[in-house]
């Protein structure tokens, strides 16, 4: 092999790996964030409930019918630990059947909130979606929540077409909730 030959393929090479470490290097697709907002009306039994000093820690069966961008229905658990002064936390997680934007699937939502004394912190996740919710990712928070007491919530919950795990609810919620979720490429 001579000289030119040689630099001709060494050239080539260097042409190609400049050409594929450019390529490697453009900027992905980004997801673009979708506004989420909508109601929901959830029916709560409580599965236990103990003290721990100062402390009440209820574990509840959670079942949840979302309105709006989130369309559909969540089943989960929650756990309450409320102190004597009233302040606490708030921990759910579980499985949502529905449509989100207007795709069809599940996914695992889950939420926290942190009650102060100055007010509630909520902040709530979605994403592992399957079907037509696989890649999706949301978050957001929970603004007023409104409590109902034992019966079906009065407004978003029906009771025969999202009928709640056992019998009557314990106690029952409606909120709204706003956020932004997105759809990876």
């Amino acid at each position: 092999m001579n000289k030119p030959n040689i630099k001709q393929q060494l050239l080539r090479g260097f042409f190609a790996l400049a050409i594929v470490g450019a390529l490697l290097t453009l900027p992905k697709a980004q997801a673009q964030p979708i506004p989420a907002s909508g109601s929901t009306a959830d029916c709560e039994h409580v599965i236990s409930q103990r003290t721990a000093g100062q402390n009440t820690i209820t574990t509840l069966e959670i079942t949840t019918c979302l309105h709006g961008t989130f369309d559909g229905t969540w089943v989960g658990t929650e756990r309450d630990v409320f102190r004597a002064d009233g302040t606490g936390t708030v921990q759910g997680s579980g499985v949502f059947n529905g449509r989100v934007n207007g795709r069809p699937g599940t996914m695992v939502f889950s939420y926290q909130v942190s009650i102060t004394r100055n007010g509630d912190v909520s902040h709530w996740v979605g994403d592992q979606g399957t079907g037509d919710l696989a890649g999706l990712h949301g978050q957001g928070t929970y603004q007023n929540a409104i409590e109902h007491g034992p019966g079906c919530p009065v407004r978003g919950f029906d009771c025969t077409d999202c009928p709640p795990a056992t019998g009557t609810c314990d106690d029952s919620f409606t909120l709204d909730y706003t956020g932004q979720i997105d759809f990876a490429p």
